[in-house]
């Protein structure tokens, strides 16, 4: 083992080790990591994998998921899909579709076939809808307007935080918290 690097970070000091040559450790924050530093004090880590969206046979664009691997700000292992098309950019309902079935404000009542339900009751709304049709603010707008469907999304994608975490010691929220 040999020592490669020491530097300071504020009053911490940091040692980049090296084992025959070949591996590297960082003993960072009192811990001794392998090849991790930059994971650990990073805030965010969002690792964006792609499929292809396809007309017929032809690739028409793609849809990327972004998978958060670490956050402060999103619970992590969300998924965030966003289909992207070659001839008309970002598809401005991509994801919505799905999230809308998972959370019970859209259901599936035949292969192929879309139907909204109303959240305040549970009954089926009229109109069957192809995947395609729910693409339009028509289908959409009483959805995302609603506040069940905006609650459903926070629970799912945004971390709580701890009120004793955002607060300072005198009890009062930090000032980019507000």
């Amino acid at each position: 083992m040999k020592l490669v690097s020491k530097k300071s970070i504020g009053n911490v000091p940091v040692f980049d080790i090296s084992v025959d040559e070949v591996e590297h450790y960082i003993l960072e924050n009192g811990l001794i990591t392998h090849n991790t530093g930059g994971y650990y004090s990073a805030n965010d880590i969002w690792i964006i994998g792609r499929s292809q969206e396809k007309d017929g046979t032809d690739v028409a664009g793609y849809t990327f998921t972004i998978n958060i691997e670490k956050s402060r700000r999103v619970k992590e292992k969300s998924k965030i899909p966003l289909t992207v098309m070659f001839d008309g950019g970002i598809t401005r309902w991509s994801g919505l579709l799905d999230l809308a079935l998972e959370g019970g404000f859209v259901t599936k009542p035949s292969m192929g076939w879309y139907q909204k339900v109303d959240p305040d009751t549970g009954e089926l709304v009229e109109g069957k809808y192809r995947a395609k049709e729910t693409n339009t603010a028509e289908f959409w707008e009483d959805i995302l307007k609603n506040q069940k469907f905006k609650d459903f999304i926070c629970k799912k994608y945004q971390l709580v935080m701890n009120e004793s975490i955002m607060s300072d010691e005198h009890g009062e929220a930090d000032a980019d918290e507000k």
